[in-house]
Protein backbone atom coordinates (compact mmCIF):
# COMPACT_ATOMS: atom_id res chain seq x y z
CA UNK A 1 0.00 0.00 0.00
CA UNK A 2 1.27 3.28 -1.00
CA UNK A 3 -0.53 6.33 0.72
CA UNK A 4 1.06 10.27 0.59
CA UNK A 5 -0.42 13.70 -0.45
CA UNK A 6 -1.24 14.59 -3.28
CA UNK A 7 -3.14 17.72 -5.40
CA UNK A 8 -6.49 16.35 -6.24
CA UNK A 9 -5.54 17.48 -9.81
CA UNK A 10 -3.22 14.48 -10.38
CA UNK A 11 -5.90 12.00 -10.61
CA UNK A 12 -6.93 13.87 -14.06
CA UNK A 13 -2.81 14.31 -14.67
CA UNK A 14 -1.17 11.94 -17.61
CA UNK A 15 -2.54 9.12 -19.36
CA UNK A 16 -5.16 7.04 -16.83
CA UNK A 17 -8.49 6.32 -16.20
CA UNK A 18 -10.08 6.53 -13.28
CA UNK A 19 -13.38 4.33 -12.67
CA UNK A 20 -15.81 3.89 -10.16
CA UNK A 21 -17.33 0.43 -9.77
CA UNK A 22 -20.30 -0.64 -11.71
CA UNK A 23 -23.82 -0.43 -10.13
CA UNK A 24 -22.56 1.64 -6.91
CA UNK A 25 -25.02 3.79 -5.77
CA UNK A 26 -25.00 7.59 -8.11
CA UNK A 27 -23.55 10.91 -7.72
CA UNK A 28 -25.46 11.91 -4.91
CA UNK A 29 -23.65 15.31 -3.34
CA UNK A 30 -25.85 18.42 -3.35
CA UNK A 31 -26.02 22.41 -3.28
CA UNK A 32 -24.64 22.25 0.04
CA UNK A 33 -21.94 20.16 -0.87
CA UNK A 34 -21.17 22.26 -3.93
CA UNK A 35 -21.30 25.60 -2.38
CA UNK A 36 -18.96 24.14 0.48
CA UNK A 37 -16.21 23.37 -1.91
CA UNK A 38 -16.90 26.75 -3.74
CA UNK A 39 -16.20 28.49 -0.18
CA UNK A 40 -12.88 26.50 0.59
CA UNK A 41 -11.68 27.28 -3.14
CA UNK A 42 -12.37 30.84 -2.73
CA UNK A 43 -10.61 30.71 0.57
CA UNK A 44 -7.90 29.28 -1.17
CA UNK A 45 -8.04 31.77 -3.89
CA UNK A 46 -8.18 35.04 -1.80
CA UNK A 47 -5.10 33.30 0.10
CA UNK A 48 -2.06 36.30 0.06
CA UNK A 49 0.73 32.88 0.33
CA UNK A 50 -0.03 30.19 -1.39
CA UNK A 51 -1.58 27.55 1.11
CA UNK A 52 -3.43 23.88 0.46
CA UNK A 53 -6.84 22.61 1.32
CA UNK A 54 -7.26 19.21 2.81
CA UNK A 55 -10.18 17.08 1.13
CA UNK A 56 -9.83 14.13 2.33
CA UNK A 57 -8.49 10.69 1.37
CA UNK A 58 -9.00 8.55 -1.98
CA UNK A 59 -8.71 5.29 -2.29
CA UNK A 60 -7.92 3.38 -5.39
CA UNK A 61 -6.34 -0.06 -6.49
CA UNK A 62 -5.58 -0.91 -10.16
CA UNK A 63 -8.00 -2.85 -12.03
CA UNK A 64 -7.25 -5.92 -13.98
CA UNK A 65 -9.87 -5.20 -16.79
CA UNK A 66 -9.26 -6.87 -20.53
CA UNK A 67 -7.73 -5.43 -22.58
CA UNK A 68 -5.83 -3.14 -20.58
CA UNK A 69 -5.09 -0.19 -22.93
CA UNK A 70 -4.41 2.97 -21.00
CA UNK A 71 -3.59 2.35 -17.23
CA UNK A 72 -6.48 1.81 -15.19
CA UNK A 73 -7.49 2.35 -11.60
CA UNK A 74 -10.80 1.70 -9.25
CA UNK A 75 -12.20 4.23 -7.17
CA UNK A 76 -13.44 2.17 -3.79
CA UNK A 77 -13.35 5.38 -1.41
CA UNK A 78 -13.57 9.24 -2.95
CA UNK A 79 -16.19 8.59 -5.71
CA UNK A 80 -18.53 11.96 -4.94
CA UNK A 81 -15.22 14.35 -4.37
CA UNK A 82 -13.61 13.23 -7.55
CA UNK A 83 -17.06 13.43 -9.60
CA UNK A 84 -17.50 16.95 -8.35
CA UNK A 85 -13.68 18.03 -8.98
CA UNK A 86 -14.52 16.30 -13.00
CA UNK A 87 -17.28 18.69 -13.34
CA UNK A 88 -16.06 21.48 -12.19
CA UNK A 89 -12.97 21.22 -15.26
CA UNK A 90 -15.64 20.89 -17.16
CA UNK A 91 -17.48 24.14 -15.82
CA UNK A 92 -14.15 25.60 -16.30
CA UNK A 93 -13.29 24.41 -19.60
CA UNK A 94 -16.45 25.99 -20.83
CA UNK A 95 -15.76 29.49 -18.58
CA UNK A 96 -12.16 30.30 -19.84
CA UNK A 97 -10.24 31.25 -23.40
CA UNK A 98 -10.40 28.92 -26.21
CA UNK A 99 -6.46 27.36 -25.46
CA UNK A 100 -7.43 27.04 -22.07
CA UNK A 101 -10.66 24.68 -23.01
CA UNK A 102 -8.37 22.54 -25.03
CA UNK A 103 -5.80 22.36 -22.20
CA UNK A 104 -8.36 21.29 -20.20
CA UNK A 105 -10.26 18.87 -22.15
CA UNK A 106 -7.24 17.57 -23.26
CA UNK A 107 -5.13 16.93 -19.98
CA UNK A 108 -7.62 16.72 -17.40
CA UNK A 109 -10.73 15.32 -19.44
CA UNK A 110 -9.97 13.08 -21.68
CA UNK A 111 -7.40 10.80 -23.19
CA UNK A 112 -6.51 11.76 -26.68
CA UNK A 113 -6.14 9.38 -29.34
CA UNK A 114 -7.10 6.54 -27.27
CA UNK A 115 -10.28 4.11 -28.29
CA UNK A 116 -13.85 5.07 -27.14
CA UNK A 117 -13.46 3.15 -23.99
CA UNK A 118 -10.26 4.80 -22.61
CA UNK A 119 -11.30 8.58 -23.97
CA UNK A 120 -12.93 9.70 -20.37
CA UNK A 121 -9.61 10.19 -17.53
CA UNK A 122 -13.01 9.30 -15.46
CA UNK A 123 -15.61 6.79 -15.94
CA UNK A 124 -18.60 7.13 -13.31
CA UNK A 125 -20.69 4.66 -12.55
CA UNK A 126 -23.30 3.07 -14.74
CA UNK A 127 -26.29 4.92 -13.73
CA UNK A 128 -24.84 8.24 -14.63
CA UNK A 129 -22.58 7.29 -17.57
CA UNK A 130 -24.58 8.90 -20.39
CA UNK A 131 -25.25 12.19 -18.05
CA UNK A 132 -21.41 12.55 -17.65
CA UNK A 133 -20.55 11.91 -21.07
CA UNK A 134 -22.88 14.52 -22.31
CA UNK A 135 -21.04 17.21 -20.28
CA UNK A 136 -17.90 16.20 -20.78
CA UNK A 137 -18.01 15.07 -24.44
CA UNK A 138 -20.66 16.39 -25.81
CA UNK A 139 -20.47 19.85 -24.11
CA UNK A 140 -24.52 19.65 -23.89
CA UNK A 141 -27.30 18.57 -20.86
CA UNK A 142 -29.39 16.09 -21.55
CA UNK A 143 -30.71 15.78 -18.34
CA UNK A 144 -31.26 19.31 -16.29
CA UNK A 145 -32.80 17.90 -13.40
CA UNK A 146 -29.81 14.91 -12.88
CA UNK A 147 -27.72 15.80 -10.04
CA UNK A 148 -24.29 15.76 -12.07
CA UNK A 149 -26.01 18.32 -14.33
CA UNK A 150 -27.14 20.13 -11.69
CA UNK A 151 -23.37 20.74 -10.30
CA UNK A 152 -21.96 21.18 -13.44
CA UNK A 153 -24.94 24.55 -13.85
CA UNK A 154 -23.99 25.68 -10.48
CA UNK A 155 -20.64 25.91 -11.04
CA UNK A 156 -20.81 27.77 -14.06
CA UNK A 157 -23.16 30.25 -12.82
CA UNK A 158 -20.50 30.78 -9.83
CA UNK A 159 -17.44 31.02 -12.80
CA UNK A 160 -19.51 33.58 -14.53
CA UNK A 161 -21.64 35.54 -12.15
CA UNK A 162 -19.55 34.92 -8.79
CA UNK A 163 -17.77 36.78 -6.71
CA UNK A 164 -14.68 36.21 -4.09
CA UNK A 165 -14.51 37.53 -0.65
CA UNK A 166 -14.10 40.89 -1.60
CA UNK A 167 -16.83 40.90 -3.44
CA UNK A 168 -15.12 41.03 -7.12
CA UNK A 169 -16.02 39.10 -9.98
CA UNK A 170 -13.69 36.28 -9.64
CA UNK A 171 -11.15 35.53 -12.50
CA UNK A 172 -11.82 32.33 -13.81
CA UNK A 173 -8.15 31.35 -14.48
CA UNK A 174 -7.03 32.38 -11.16
CA UNK A 175 -9.70 29.68 -9.60
CA UNK A 176 -7.87 27.06 -12.26
CA UNK A 177 -4.96 27.48 -10.79
CA UNK A 178 -6.26 27.00 -7.26
CA UNK A 179 -7.96 24.05 -7.94
CA UNK A 180 -4.94 22.81 -10.04
CA UNK A 181 -2.34 23.76 -6.38
CA UNK A 182 -4.46 24.50 -4.06
CA UNK A 183 -6.67 20.70 -3.44
CA UNK A 184 -5.24 17.82 -2.01
CA UNK A 185 -6.02 14.75 -1.02
CA UNK A 186 -4.36 11.69 1.14
CA UNK A 187 -3.96 9.41 -2.11
CA UNK A 188 -4.00 5.97 -1.13
CA UNK A 189 -2.73 3.28 -3.52
CA UNK A 190 -3.77 -0.13 -2.88
CA UNK A 191 -1.57 -3.34 -4.02
CA UNK A 192 -2.18 -6.72 -5.07
CA UNK A 193 -1.99 -7.94 -1.83
CA UNK A 194 -3.80 -5.26 0.04
CA UNK A 195 -7.20 -5.52 1.72
CA UNK A 196 -9.72 -2.25 0.97
CA UNK A 197 -12.50 -3.31 3.79
CA UNK A 198 -9.14 -3.09 6.21
CA UNK A 199 -8.18 0.25 4.78
CA UNK A 200 -11.61 1.42 5.19
CA UNK A 201 -11.54 0.20 9.29
CA UNK A 202 -8.12 1.57 9.76
CA UNK A 203 -9.52 5.16 8.38
CA UNK A 204 -12.07 4.69 10.56
CA UNK A 205 -14.56 5.49 8.04
CA UNK A 206 -17.95 7.23 8.48
CA UNK A 207 -19.99 7.45 4.82
CA UNK A 208 -20.94 4.11 3.17
CA UNK A 209 -18.00 1.52 2.90
CA UNK A 210 -18.42 -1.05 0.69
CA UNK A 211 -18.99 -4.45 1.69
CA UNK A 212 -17.60 -7.27 1.34
CA UNK A 213 -19.53 -8.19 -1.36
CA UNK A 214 -19.14 -5.10 -3.06
CA UNK A 215 -15.54 -5.41 -3.20
CA UNK A 216 -15.78 -9.12 -4.48
CA UNK A 217 -18.35 -7.86 -7.19
CA UNK A 218 -16.10 -5.30 -8.45
CA UNK A 219 -13.53 -7.44 -8.12
CA UNK A 220 -14.67 -9.90 -10.50
CA UNK A 221 -16.34 -7.12 -12.74
CA UNK A 222 -13.03 -5.25 -13.53
CA UNK A 223 -11.91 -8.91 -14.68
CA UNK A 224 -13.67 -8.30 -18.16
CA UNK A 225 -13.85 -5.76 -20.59
CA UNK A 226 -16.07 -2.24 -19.83
CA UNK A 227 -17.52 -0.41 -22.09
CA UNK A 228 -18.93 3.04 -22.53
CA UNK A 229 -21.91 1.67 -23.76
CA UNK A 230 -24.97 -0.14 -22.22
CA UNK A 231 -24.71 -4.15 -23.13
CA UNK A 232 -21.29 -4.44 -22.64
CA UNK A 233 -18.84 -7.51 -21.27
CA UNK A 234 -19.20 -5.93 -17.92
CA UNK A 235 -22.74 -5.69 -17.45
CA UNK A 236 -23.61 -8.68 -19.43
CA UNK A 237 -21.65 -10.73 -16.29
CA UNK A 238 -23.79 -8.69 -13.83
CA UNK A 239 -26.88 -9.18 -15.18
CA UNK A 240 -26.50 -12.57 -16.44
CA UNK A 241 -25.16 -13.86 -13.12
CA UNK A 242 -24.59 -11.36 -10.18
CA UNK A 243 -28.12 -9.81 -10.00
CA UNK A 244 -30.11 -13.15 -9.51
CA UNK A 245 -27.56 -13.70 -6.53
CA UNK A 246 -28.56 -10.60 -5.10
CA UNK A 247 -31.83 -11.08 -5.77
CA UNK A 248 -32.40 -14.38 -4.12
CA UNK A 249 -29.90 -14.00 -0.94
CA UNK A 250 -30.32 -10.16 -0.31
CA UNK A 251 -28.48 -9.59 2.93
CA UNK A 252 -27.04 -12.46 3.04
CA UNK A 253 -25.02 -12.47 -0.37
CA UNK A 254 -21.94 -11.29 1.81
CA UNK A 255 -22.60 -14.84 3.89
CA UNK A 256 -22.89 -16.74 1.34
CA UNK A 257 -19.50 -15.47 -0.27
CA UNK A 258 -17.77 -16.37 2.73
CA UNK A 259 -19.08 -20.13 2.77
CA UNK A 260 -18.81 -20.51 -0.96
CA UNK A 261 -15.16 -19.71 -0.37
CA UNK A 262 -15.18 -22.05 2.76
CA UNK A 263 -16.58 -25.22 0.57
CA UNK A 264 -12.89 -26.45 -0.01
CA UNK A 265 -12.34 -26.47 3.59
CA UNK A 266 -10.39 -22.94 3.96
CA UNK A 267 -11.93 -21.32 7.19
CA UNK A 268 -12.14 -17.73 6.20
CA UNK A 269 -13.60 -14.97 8.30
CA UNK A 270 -15.88 -12.72 7.78
CA UNK A 271 -13.08 -9.69 6.94
CA UNK A 272 -11.47 -12.01 4.63
CA UNK A 273 -14.10 -12.58 2.05
CA UNK A 274 -12.46 -10.32 -0.43
CA UNK A 275 -8.94 -11.60 -0.18
CA UNK A 276 -9.76 -14.89 -0.28
CA UNK A 277 -11.98 -14.42 -3.48
CA UNK A 278 -9.24 -12.46 -5.18
CA UNK A 279 -6.27 -15.16 -3.92
CA UNK A 280 -8.46 -17.78 -6.04
CA UNK A 281 -9.28 -15.70 -9.23
CA UNK A 282 -5.61 -14.63 -9.54
CA UNK A 283 -4.84 -17.84 -11.14
CA UNK A 284 -7.52 -17.33 -13.55
CA UNK A 285 -5.28 -15.76 -16.89
CA UNK A 286 -8.76 -15.42 -19.14
CA UNK A 287 -12.27 -13.90 -18.85
CA UNK A 288 -13.50 -17.42 -19.89
CA UNK A 289 -12.26 -18.70 -16.48
CA UNK A 290 -13.38 -16.23 -14.67
CA UNK A 291 -16.86 -16.30 -16.17
CA UNK A 292 -16.85 -20.20 -15.36
CA UNK A 293 -16.13 -19.56 -11.67
CA UNK A 294 -19.06 -16.76 -11.71
CA UNK A 295 -21.03 -19.03 -12.94
CA UNK A 296 -20.71 -22.07 -10.58
CA UNK A 297 -20.75 -19.28 -7.81
CA UNK A 298 -24.03 -18.36 -9.05
CA UNK A 299 -25.62 -22.42 -9.00
CA UNK A 300 -24.50 -22.68 -5.77
CA UNK A 301 -25.62 -19.23 -4.50
CA UNK A 302 -29.07 -21.23 -5.35
CA UNK A 303 -28.23 -23.93 -2.84
CA UNK A 304 -27.49 -21.33 -0.44
CA UNK A 305 -31.43 -20.04 -0.62
CA UNK A 306 -32.64 -23.34 0.01
CA UNK A 307 -30.61 -24.10 3.01
CA UNK A 308 -31.79 -20.53 4.50
CA UNK A 309 -35.03 -20.65 3.20
CA UNK A 310 -35.94 -24.79 3.20
CA UNK A 311 -39.54 -24.04 1.18
CA UNK A 312 -37.83 -23.27 -1.67
CA UNK A 313 -36.88 -27.07 -2.41
CA UNK A 314 -39.04 -28.69 -4.13
CA UNK A 315 -38.95 -32.06 -2.67
CA UNK A 316 -40.72 -32.52 1.06
CA UNK A 317 -38.26 -35.29 2.77
CA UNK A 318 -34.93 -32.62 1.98
CA UNK A 319 -37.30 -29.75 2.75
CA UNK A 320 -37.80 -31.39 6.02
CA UNK A 321 -34.36 -31.60 6.69
CA UNK A 322 -33.32 -28.60 5.78
CA UNK A 323 -35.68 -26.88 8.04
CA UNK A 324 -34.38 -28.77 10.85
CA UNK A 325 -30.96 -27.81 10.19
CA UNK A 326 -32.06 -24.19 10.29
CA UNK A 327 -34.04 -24.31 13.23
CA UNK A 328 -30.94 -25.79 15.09
CA UNK A 329 -28.93 -22.93 13.68
CA UNK A 330 -26.03 -25.22 12.36
CA UNK A 331 -24.64 -22.42 10.45
CA UNK A 332 -20.71 -23.90 10.82
CA UNK A 333 -22.30 -26.47 8.38
CA UNK A 334 -23.03 -24.59 5.48
CA UNK A 335 -20.00 -25.40 3.84
CA UNK A 336 -20.56 -28.73 4.00
CA UNK A 337 -24.28 -28.31 3.12
CA UNK A 338 -22.66 -27.09 -0.07
CA UNK A 339 -20.89 -29.62 -1.67
CA UNK A 340 -24.16 -31.80 -0.81
CA UNK A 341 -26.75 -30.54 -2.25
CA UNK A 342 -24.00 -29.66 -5.62
CA UNK A 343 -23.40 -33.51 -5.84
CA UNK A 344 -27.04 -34.05 -5.66
CA UNK A 345 -27.99 -31.51 -8.31
CA UNK A 346 -24.88 -33.00 -10.44
CA UNK A 347 -26.84 -36.65 -10.14
CA UNK A 348 -23.71 -38.11 -8.37
CA UNK A 349 -26.12 -39.15 -5.47
CA UNK A 350 -29.79 -39.27 -4.94
CA UNK A 351 -32.34 -37.73 -3.23
CA UNK A 352 -32.13 -40.66 -0.71
CA UNK A 353 -28.80 -40.29 0.11
CA UNK A 354 -28.78 -36.89 0.20
CA UNK A 355 -31.66 -37.15 3.01
CA UNK A 356 -29.64 -39.72 4.90
CA UNK A 357 -26.64 -37.75 4.89
CA UNK A 358 -28.51 -34.66 6.18
CA UNK A 359 -30.24 -36.69 8.80
CA UNK A 360 -26.34 -37.79 9.84
CA UNK A 361 -25.36 -34.15 10.25
CA UNK A 362 -28.76 -33.51 12.30
CA UNK A 363 -28.12 -36.73 14.55
CA UNK A 364 -24.17 -35.89 15.36
CA UNK A 365 -25.43 -31.75 16.27
CA UNK A 366 -28.11 -33.40 18.58
CA UNK A 367 -25.97 -36.13 20.00
CA UNK A 368 -23.22 -33.83 21.05
CA UNK A 369 -25.69 -31.24 22.19
CA UNK A 370 -27.55 -33.75 24.86
CA UNK A 371 -23.90 -34.57 26.44
CA UNK A 372 -23.14 -31.54 26.48
CA UNK A 373 -20.35 -31.56 24.23
CA UNK A 374 -18.84 -27.52 22.89
CA UNK A 375 -20.00 -26.64 19.88
CA UNK A 376 -16.61 -25.01 19.25
CA UNK A 377 -15.14 -28.15 17.65
CA UNK A 378 -17.69 -28.00 15.19
CA UNK A 379 -16.50 -25.03 12.49
CA UNK A 380 -13.07 -27.63 12.58
CA UNK A 381 -14.83 -30.37 11.67
CA UNK A 382 -17.46 -29.75 9.30
CA UNK A 383 -14.93 -27.78 7.22
CA UNK A 384 -12.09 -31.10 7.83
CA UNK A 385 -15.34 -33.03 5.98
CA UNK A 386 -15.55 -29.95 3.49
CA UNK A 387 -12.18 -30.47 2.19
CA UNK A 388 -11.73 -34.01 2.53
CA UNK A 389 -15.28 -34.44 0.61
CA UNK A 390 -15.21 -37.56 -1.98
CA UNK A 391 -15.83 -38.27 -5.21
CA UNK A 392 -18.50 -41.22 -4.04
CA UNK A 393 -19.97 -43.45 -1.60
CA UNK A 394 -21.03 -39.85 0.57
CA UNK A 395 -23.42 -41.43 3.12
CA UNK A 396 -20.68 -44.54 4.15
CA UNK A 397 -17.74 -41.71 4.30
CA UNK A 398 -20.06 -39.34 6.35
CA UNK A 399 -20.73 -41.94 8.94
CA UNK A 400 -17.00 -42.92 8.92
CA UNK A 401 -14.95 -39.73 9.49
CA UNK A 402 -18.48 -38.43 12.21
CA UNK A 403 -17.34 -41.54 13.53
CA UNK A 404 -13.75 -41.03 13.85
CA UNK A 405 -13.80 -38.38 16.46
CA UNK A 406 -12.83 -38.80 19.95
CA UNK A 407 -12.63 -36.55 22.98
CA UNK A 408 -14.55 -33.23 22.23
CA UNK A 409 -14.45 -34.35 18.19
CA UNK A 410 -16.50 -37.38 19.32
CA UNK A 411 -20.22 -38.88 17.70
CA UNK A 412 -21.85 -39.84 21.07
CA UNK A 413 -22.98 -43.97 20.97
CA UNK A 414 -25.74 -44.92 21.58
CA UNK A 415 -24.91 -45.56 25.57
CA UNK A 416 -23.71 -42.59 26.15
CA UNK A 417 -25.98 -40.90 24.52
CA UNK A 418 -29.24 -42.43 26.03
CA UNK A 419 -27.23 -41.77 29.63
CA UNK A 420 -26.99 -38.23 28.69
CA UNK A 421 -31.02 -37.59 27.39
CA UNK A 422 -31.83 -39.18 30.59
CA UNK A 423 -30.13 -38.10 33.51
CA UNK A 424 -28.10 -34.41 32.59
CA UNK A 425 -29.85 -31.73 32.66
CA UNK A 426 -31.17 -30.42 29.04
CA UNK A 427 -33.44 -27.01 29.69
CA UNK A 428 -31.73 -23.85 28.87
CA UNK A 429 -29.56 -25.43 26.06
CA UNK A 430 -30.95 -24.40 22.32
CA UNK A 431 -31.54 -27.68 20.95
CA UNK A 432 -33.90 -28.34 23.86
CA UNK A 433 -36.99 -27.27 22.67
CA UNK A 434 -36.49 -29.03 19.05
CA UNK A 435 -36.09 -32.02 20.23
CA UNK A 436 -39.33 -32.04 21.86
CA UNK A 437 -40.94 -31.00 18.71
CA UNK A 438 -38.83 -33.95 17.04
CA UNK A 439 -40.23 -36.38 19.28
CA UNK A 440 -43.84 -34.99 19.35
CA UNK A 441 -43.57 -35.34 15.42
CA UNK A 442 -42.65 -38.98 15.66
CA UNK A 443 -46.13 -40.29 16.66
CA UNK A 444 -47.30 -39.29 13.54
CA UNK A 445 -50.91 -38.23 14.17
CA UNK A 446 -52.67 -37.66 11.58
CA UNK A 447 -53.92 -34.46 12.48
CA UNK A 448 -50.77 -33.31 14.80
CA UNK A 449 -51.06 -30.72 16.58
CA UNK A 450 -49.65 -26.76 15.87
CA UNK A 451 -46.49 -26.49 17.41
CA UNK A 452 -45.57 -23.17 16.29
CA UNK A 453 -46.73 -21.49 19.62
CA UNK A 454 -45.71 -24.26 21.85
CA UNK A 455 -43.29 -23.54 25.00
CA UNK A 456 -41.33 -26.27 27.44
CA UNK A 457 -43.14 -26.66 30.41
CA UNK A 458 -41.76 -28.28 33.55
CA UNK A 459 -44.12 -31.26 34.93
CA UNK A 460 -42.63 -30.52 38.25
CA UNK A 461 -42.21 -27.08 38.31
CA UNK A 462 -39.01 -24.70 38.90
CA UNK A 463 -39.99 -23.38 42.19
CA UNK A 464 -40.57 -25.97 44.23
CA UNK A 465 -44.34 -25.51 46.33
CA UNK A 466 -45.16 -26.93 49.69
CA UNK A 467 -47.80 -28.88 47.61
CA UNK A 468 -45.00 -30.56 45.76
CA UNK A 469 -42.68 -30.97 48.39
CA UNK A 470 -45.46 -32.97 50.32
CA UNK A 471 -46.26 -34.92 46.71
CA UNK A 472 -42.39 -35.74 46.61
CA UNK A 473 -41.54 -36.92 50.68
CA UNK A 474 -38.93 -36.78 52.53
CA UNK A 475 -36.27 -36.17 49.52
CA UNK A 476 -38.57 -33.74 47.70
CA UNK A 477 -35.65 -31.29 47.40
CA UNK A 478 -32.96 -33.59 46.23
CA UNK A 479 -35.20 -35.21 43.70
CA UNK A 480 -36.57 -31.86 42.69
CA UNK A 481 -32.81 -30.94 42.24
CA UNK A 482 -32.07 -33.99 40.12
CA UNK A 483 -34.29 -33.92 37.70
CA UNK A 484 -36.16 -30.59 37.40
CA UNK A 485 -34.60 -29.66 34.11
CA UNK A 486 -33.88 -33.41 32.70
CA UNK A 487 -35.99 -34.50 29.32
CA UNK A 488 -38.48 -36.78 31.82
CA UNK A 489 -39.56 -33.77 33.69
CA UNK A 490 -39.90 -31.29 30.57
CA UNK A 491 -42.92 -30.91 27.96
CA UNK A 492 -44.70 -28.72 25.59
CA UNK A 493 -47.62 -26.93 25.73
CA UNK A 494 -49.38 -23.53 24.86
CA UNK A 495 -50.94 -23.25 29.09
CA UNK A 496 -46.86 -22.76 30.21
CA UNK A 497 -48.13 -19.31 32.00
CA UNK A 498 -51.39 -20.72 33.35
CA UNK A 499 -49.69 -24.38 34.45
CA UNK A 500 -47.09 -22.47 36.32
CA UNK A 501 -46.41 -23.93 39.72
CA UNK A 502 -49.89 -25.84 39.95
CA UNK A 503 -50.29 -29.12 41.80
CA UNK A 504 -49.72 -32.05 39.79
CA UNK A 505 -53.56 -32.81 39.91
CA UNK A 506 -54.31 -28.96 38.26
CA UNK A 507 -52.18 -28.86 35.54
CA UNK A 508 -52.92 -32.82 34.61
CA UNK A 509 -56.85 -30.89 34.64
CA UNK A 510 -55.55 -27.54 32.53
CA UNK A 511 -53.87 -30.23 30.19
CA UNK A 512 -57.10 -32.45 29.69
CA UNK A 513 -57.73 -31.19 26.03
CA UNK A 514 -53.88 -31.19 25.00
CA UNK A 515 -53.36 -31.93 21.33
CA UNK A 516 -49.99 -32.78 22.10
CA UNK A 517 -49.09 -36.38 22.50
CA UNK A 518 -46.44 -35.55 25.17
CA UNK A 519 -48.96 -34.96 27.38
CA UNK A 520 -50.70 -37.91 26.94
CA UNK A 521 -48.63 -40.17 29.08
CA UNK A 522 -48.28 -36.91 31.69
CA UNK A 523 -52.36 -36.90 32.24
CA UNK A 524 -52.45 -41.26 32.85
CA UNK A 525 -50.41 -40.64 36.12
CA UNK A 526 -51.40 -40.59 39.10
CA UNK A 527 -48.60 -39.08 40.86
CA UNK A 528 -45.56 -37.36 39.64
CA UNK A 529 -42.45 -38.50 41.11
CA UNK A 530 -38.63 -39.47 40.49
CA UNK A 531 -40.08 -42.80 38.98
CA UNK A 532 -42.51 -41.52 36.97
CA UNK A 533 -39.60 -39.10 35.59
CA UNK A 534 -37.26 -41.37 35.01
CA UNK A 535 -39.91 -44.20 33.50
CA UNK A 536 -41.17 -41.03 31.08
CA UNK A 537 -37.15 -40.59 29.93
CA UNK A 538 -37.05 -44.43 29.21
CA UNK A 539 -39.51 -44.27 27.20
CA UNK A 540 -38.73 -40.75 25.25
CA UNK A 541 -35.13 -42.45 24.68
CA UNK A 542 -36.10 -44.93 22.88
CA UNK A 543 -37.73 -42.93 20.33
CA UNK A 544 -34.51 -40.69 20.23
CA UNK A 545 -32.06 -43.56 19.51
CA UNK A 546 -34.45 -44.07 16.79
CA UNK A 547 -34.66 -40.69 15.45
CA UNK A 548 -31.02 -39.83 15.46
CA UNK A 549 -29.10 -42.44 14.98
CA UNK A 550 -25.48 -42.54 15.84
CA UNK A 551 -22.39 -44.47 15.18
CA UNK A 552 -21.72 -48.28 14.67
CA UNK A 553 -21.87 -49.74 17.96
CA UNK A 554 -18.36 -51.42 17.08
CA UNK A 555 -16.77 -47.65 17.34
CA UNK A 556 -16.76 -47.88 21.60
CA UNK A 557 -16.72 -51.08 21.90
Amino acid sequence: MEASPAGVIQYFNGEKQNIIPLFQRPYSWKKVNWQALWDDILVQYDAEDRSTHFMGTIVSVPARSVPVGVSKYLIIDGQQRLTTISLFLAALRDSVDEVTSARIQEVYLTNRFRSAEDTLKFVPTQIDRDVYKSIVLDRHIVDDQNLMSEAYSFFKTKLNQGFDLDGNPVDVQRILTTLEHSLQVVMINLGDEDDPYLIFESLNFKGQPLTQADLVRNYLLMRFRHSMAAGGEQERIYVQYWVPMEGRLNENLTEFLRHYAMKEGENIYQKGIYSATKAKLRSMSVSEEVESEISKMNKFSIYYAKILEPNLESNAKIRKKLQNLKELDVGTSYPLLLRLMDVRESGIIDVVALEKCLNLIESFVIRRAVAGLPTNALNKLFLQWARQFPAEAHEAWLLTSMSAGAGGRRFPGDAEFKDSFCRLPQYGRGSTRFILCALEESFAHREPADLSQATIEHVMPQTITDAWQQALGPSARDIHAKYIDTIGNLTLTGYNSNLSNLPFEEKKRLMQSTHIELNRSIIEKISWNEEDITDRAEKLSRIALERWPGPPPNVFE
